[in-house]
């Protein structure tokens, strides 16, 4: 299922054609869910079970540590266990430089680091799941960003309408010219035309009476006019009398209030709304799996374990098992995972082995629906299944469970 599957995920390192040309059939898988995160090599659908590694380190660890630091910073959340792992699993993210974002945090004021988040509390009321929103100084410092962009791309704009004005004043200039010239021309013109009319007397008695009957035109047309106009106010009268409805201009302004109205109590329910700041602990808390140490475990990372795994397969499989690394369980969707588990990888291991690190569409499901494929394999239930009959005949035998399955997965199980 893992090598059907990578053509379609974005987020793996290599190409479709890479992952199924691979003829080693070694696969090194890396379950990090909520207990623990184990690391099991496989080789042809077995496990290696010598080289299997786990690190008591899961999700539930992760929540735990978080409501420790909520708790003991802002509001009480021991008795929050599924609100605070909400807030996890919407916030954090594994960070690639963890101490220079540490440092970074103890000079810069809280509420305007870059990665300062505040997770709302549900009400269940009007919601049931949390969400999150910018911090007010951080809220302000963008938006005086924005502004400053607005005024830079203001200026390019005045810019460049001032060059435009240059170079329409010069063809301005050009066009001036134009004119005077036609000006001169039309002059002349004129000068011809009064002289024509000098010899044509009998053309002024024609205007003159065109003009006249132009006249009685339009004084006929302003009395029907007028006469017109007084109709139509008298209806308009009679009509405002008899009508109390709202015109169309009254309803849009009071529609245009309500809505003003509905969105300055929403916003003032949402500053009033309870609100845990999240900020160093949002990468601080994932960062527990890469160094357990901090919170007093006495023991490596999970890449420190993933390479004490290969380690421990043998020689001919290790290259291969490098060459093909999984992420399944919930960590894993953690933004960042698999980008800081495959540099860390890197860096440990041998530098002629290639480093591939997988992560599928989703990680949690993943390895279910490769059991589901598997399940479905000819002759899976008469190979890997006992029924009830002969399961409680083996025991009364005196068989224990490993016992009863230890011969029917010895043909999966590589030891």
């Amino acid at each position: 299922h893992w090598q059907k599957s990578t053509d379609n995920n974005e987020n793996a390192t290599t190409t479709k054609s890479e992952w199924l040309n691979d003829d080693t059939n070694c696969c090194c898988v890396i379950d990090s869910g909520y207990s623990f995160t184990h690391v099991v090599p496989t080789h042809r659908g077995g496990a290696m079970t010598k080289a299997i590694r786990r690190l008591d380190i899961g999700g539930k660890v992760l929540t735990n540590l978080l409501k420790e630091a909520v708790t003991y910073r802002q509001w009480n959340m021991m008795d929050e266990y599924h609100i605070v792992n909400d807030a996890k699993e919407q916030l954090s993210f594994v960070s690639d430089k963890f101490d220079s974002e540490m440092k970074q945090a103890h000079v810069t004021r809280k509420g305007l680091r870059w990665f300062d988040r505040e997770y709302l509390l549900p009400d269940f009321v009007s919601s049931s799941r949390g969400t999150v929103r910018l911090p007010a100084p951080l809220q302000r410092k963008r938006e005086m960003e924005k502004m400053e962009e607005m005024k830079l791309e203001l200026e390019r704009k005045k810019k460049e309408e001032e060059e435009n004005k240059v170079s329409d004043e010069e063809d301005e200039g050009n066009d001036q010219q134009i004119d005077d010239d036609a000006a001169e021309a039309a002059v002349d013109m004129d000068v011809d035309e009064n002289a024509k009319k000098k010899k044509n007397p009998d053309s002024k008695r024609q205007k003159k009476e065109k003009g006249k009957k132009k006249a009685k035109k339009r004084s006929k047309k302003r009395k029907h006019d007028s006469k017109q106009n007084d109709d139509d106010d008298e209806v308009d009268m009679s009509d405002g009398e008899d009508s109390d409805e709202e015109s169309d201009e009254q309803r849009l302004k009071r529609l245009k209030v309500m809505r003003d109205e509905e969105r300055k109590r929403r916003e003032r329910e949402e500053r009033e709304r309870q609100a845990l700041a999240m900020s160093v602990e949002r990468f601080a808390i994932p960062e527990v799996l890469f160094r357990p140490l901090d919170i007093g475990m006495n023991c490596g990372g999970i890449v420190e374990a993933i390479v004490e795994s290969i380690n421990a397969c043998d020689d001919i499989y290790r290259a291969a098992m490098y060459n093909n690394v999984l992420l399944v369980g919930g960590n894993a969707t953690i933004p960042g995972f698999r980008e800081r588990v495959e540099s860390e990888l890197r860096k440990l291991a041998p530098t002629n082995y290639p480093v591939r690190v997988y992560l599928p569409d989703d990680p949690v499901s993943f390895a279910w629906e490769g059991a589901v494929q598997f399940s479905q394999q000819d002759g899976f239930q008469k190979q890997f299944s006992i029924d009830r009959v002969s399961w409680e005949a083996m025991k009364k035998a005196g068989k224990d469970q490993s016992g009863i399955w230890g011969e029917r997965m010895n043909n999966i199980v590589r030891k």
